[in-house]
């Protein structure tokens, strides 16, 4: 096509006229305008980002056609063995997998809609609902008709107007119903396609982690949607408490602390570090004869406030304070020793505080007993106020509730802790010689 041709071709003249529209509007313009303003022109760029969409993926096929066309002749010539996604990366951005995504979509719209790219080249849906609709589109049985298919797609379509992408999902894998005659059949459809997904799921599910040398792991990990979301409940139900926690100051009576974080995904993150603690690792199975019990290895002298540093079993090196509060957890095996190879005591899973036991002390103290920390008794972990290895006893009148956070902070600083003799839990805490104890659940 020439140079002339070109200035007159409607597609060369439109991209011109926008990239040239957008950048004689500096940013900075949207400060002049009103709130509402702003949010209904937020809509018409996502409008327009569709229409752009729709038009990437159009040229993305006469790319992908041209390479095939060329790679189908006598020899492939010059960079037509590289992918049209390779390709467009290269041209922009560098982003290969959003290139092959763009290319992927746009042959599946073609192929299995009619209607899908008009509508996101009117702004009417969003790429990732053309996407999904699509993909929905692709998965209908065998024996649909074409007139059947096209239905599906019309009801697709409206329904995109009004539902969420998730709940548009769930519409798409029951979208036979549109031309099934009977609600068993529709129930046989949906499953079929929820099997597909789930065994396509299970094909994708990875795990990675790996060691920063700072003091933390990063890890990835890819689940089925089942147990993502199973996972997401855990790490809901043990971050849901939004209060700050702390210890009152006596000076302003405010809280001196604020616990682990505040932003969502710190709660997170700590809520599964505990998930990880409390897991039933003496139910889980052996790997080649390794238990999955994680061993605590710790001098006497640290069980009992010293401050030099303990092991795991697998060589983890941690604090004497992080050896203590782990010497309470029920999943996590103490193994004392004296300057000798052989332990003083070696902690077993029967050694803690019990079912029973465990609710007779949410009743006795309602929730962590830190004074004027308010986690309930639901984010609580139940401590030894004497390290079992000494006591030899695990009893409600020698144990008390902390929260995760104050149950660090007591074995890092060496809280002193006892029951009053009207069985309200005390504390001395640092730097206080007055024992103190938490009225909020027992004034």
């Amino acid at each position: 096509m020439s140079v002339a041709a070109l200035d007159t071709h409607p597609v060369p003249a439109c991209v011109r006229s926008a990239r040239e529209g957008f950048s004689a509007v500096p940013t900075t313009a949207w400060d002049g305008l009103e709130t509402g303003e702003v949010r209904r022109l937020i809509g018409e760029l996502s409008r327009l980002e569709s229409q752009v969409a729709a038009h990437k993926m159009a040229a993305a096929r006469v790319l992908e056609k041209a390479r095939k066309a060329a790679n189908a002749g006598d020899g492939p010539r010059p960079g037509t063995g590289t992918s049209t996604g390779a390709t467009i990366s290269f041209d922009f951005g560098g982003d290969r997998g959003s290139a092959d995504a763009l290319v992927n979509t746009a042959q599946r719209i073609e192929e299995q809609t009619t209607l899908i790219e008009n509508a996101l080249a009117a702004g009417v849906i969003t790429t990732k609902q053309a996407d999904l609709i699509s993909r929905a589109l692709a998965k209908l049985p065998d024996d649909v008709t074409a007139e059947q298919r096209e239905r599906c797609e019309e009801t697709l379509l409206k329904d995109a107007q009004k539902l969420t992408l998730k709940d548009l999902r769930r519409r798409a894998a029951r979208i036979t119903e549109t031309y099934r005659k009977t609600t068993d059949e529709v129930d046989a459809d949906e499953d079929e396609i929820l099997r597909r997904r789930e065994e396509e799921a299970r094909k994708k599910t990875s795990f990675s982690m790996w060691d920063n040398n700072d003091g933390t792991v990063t890890g990835r990990f890819t689940l089925p949607e089942a147990q993502g979301a199973m996972l997401k409940t855990a790490l809901d139900a043990l971050a849901a408490p939004h209060q700050k926690v702390g210890t009152v100051n006596a000076a302003t009576g405010e809280m001196d602390e604020v616990g682990f974080g505040q932003s969502y995904p710190q709660r997170l993150g700590h809520a599964f570090a505990t998930l990880v603690e409390h897991l039933p690792a003496d139910s889980l199975p052996s790997n080649g004869g390794v238990s999955a019990v994680v061993t605590v290895n710790l001098d006497l002298d640290t069980l009992m406030g010293g401050i030099k540093a303990a092991g795991l079993s697998d060589g983890t090196r941690i604090s004497a304070g992080e050896a203590r509060r782990l010497a309470c957890s029920a999943q996590i095996v103490p193994m004392v020793l004296n300057g000798k190879p052989l332990p003083l005591d070696l902690g077993s899973a029967n050694r803690y505080f019990n079912r029973s036991s465990r609710r007779a002390m949410e009743k006795r103290d309602g929730g962590c007993t830190t004074p004027g920390c308010d986690r309930d008794a639901r984010w609580t972990e139940a401590h030894h106020l004497n390290p079992y290895a000494i006591s030899k006893t695990t009893d409600i009148r020698d144990g008390a509730l902390l929260c995760p956070f104050h149950h660090h902070r007591a074995h890092e600083q060496g809280w002193i802790g006892r029951i009053n003799h009207d069985g309200h839990v005390e504390w001395k805490l640092p730097g206080s010689d007055t024992w103190q104890r938490n009225t909020r659940w027992r004034p």
